[in-house]
C-alpha cells in the first residue's frame, strides 16, 4: 500500500510538470494576515475611503506615504490598524496629494452613525498577481463575521516593465540633477512639489517609487551634490546638504 501511494505521489508530480503547473505556486496559493481594531463606523468609513482613493490611483503605501511628507510606513501602519488615530491635517494631505476631487471623499458628511463601538476583522490576502483586503464586521454575541468591504490591489513588490521603469529612472535622475545645478534643491522641497515638478517638465506621470529611488541615491552621495531628507513643521523634505543649516536658520 506504501508502495502505491509513494508511485502515485510520483506520478502526479510529474505529470503537473509536463502541463507547465508550477509546483510551488500550487503549495502556496495564498498568505491571508489578520488584523484586528475595536472601533466607531465612522473610523472605518474613513479608513474605507484613504485605502480606495490608495488602491484606485495603483499607488503603493509607501509612494503615499513618501508624497504626504510622511515616515515611508505611514500608511501601511493606518493600514494594519497598528495607528488608529487619523488626523484631520493627514486626511487633507491625501487630498491635496491625490488630487481627489472633494473631501467628501475622503471623509463621509451629513450620515448620522452610531457611536457605539465594534471589533473589526481586517483579511489581507497576497496573491501571485494581486493583494485583496476584506474587512469584516465582527458579531461577538451571535459568533459571526459580516462583510463590510472587499478591495483588490496590485502587488506593488513585483515590478512587469523593468526596462521601462530604468528608462525613467534614468530620465528622473538627469532632471534632477540639472535641478540641482539650477540651485532648486537650495531650498527646502516637499515630495510632492518635486514629483508634480518631474511630471509637469518630463511631460509623463513619473512614478513615485521612481522618485524615490533616485532622491535616496541622492541622499546616499558623499560630494556637493548630496541632498538631506529633514523634517518640517509640513512634514519630510529635501534639501541640499551644503544648505541644511541655512534653511534652518530662517
Amino acid at each position: 500500500m506504501f508502495l502505491f501511494l509513494k508511485y502515485f505521489l510520483l506520478f502526479c508530480i510529474e505529470n503537473l510538470y509536463y502541463l507547465n503547473v508550477p509546483i510551488m505556486k500550487i503549495a502556496k496559493i495564498q498568505k491571508t494576515k489578520v488584523y484586528r481594531r475595536k472601533c466607531e463606523k465612522l473610523d472605518i468609513l474613513i479608513y474605507y475611503r484613504m485605502l480606495l482613493q490608495r488602491i484606485s490611483r495603483h499607488l503603493s503605501p509607501e509612494e503615499v506615504s513618501f508624497l504626504m511628507g510622511k515616515p515611508l510606513d505611514f500608511m501601511s501602519k493606518i493600514e494594519t490598524f497598528k495607528l488608529k488615530r487619523i488626523f484631520a491635517y493627514d486626511l487633507f494631505s491625501m487630498y491635496r496629494v491625490l488630487e481627489v476631487n472633494s473631501m467628501d471623499s475622503m471623509m463621509p458628511s451629513g450620515v448620522e452613525l452610531s457611536s457605539q463601538k465594534n471589533l473589526y476583522e481586517l483579511h489581507v490576502t497576497a496573491l501571485a498577481d494581486r493583494v485583496i483586503y476584506k474587512l469584516y464586521r465582527v458579531d461577538v454575541e451571535q459568533d459571526q463575521k459580516n462583510t463590510e468591504f472587499k478591495l483588490i490591489d496590485i502587488r506593488h513588490d513585483i515590478d512587469h516593465y523593468k526596462v521601462s521603469t530604468a528608462d525613467e529612472v534614468e530620465k528622473i535622475r538627469d532632471f534632477l540633477n540639472e535641478k540641482i545645478d539650477a540651485e532648486f534643491f537650495n531650498e527646502e522641497r516637499q515630495p510632492y512639489e518635486i514629483h508634480n515638478l518631474c511630471c509637469v517638465e518630463l511631460k509623463q506621470y513619473i512614478q513615485p517609487k521612481n522618485l524615490i529611488k533616485v532622491l535616496d541615491d541622492l541622499l546616499s552621495l558623499s560630494d556637493g551634490r548630496k541632498i538631506v531628507r529633514k523634517e518640517s513643521p509640513y512634514g519630510y523634505v529635501y534639501v541640499l546638504a551644503t544648505h541644511a543649516e541655512s534653511t534652518e536658520k530662517k
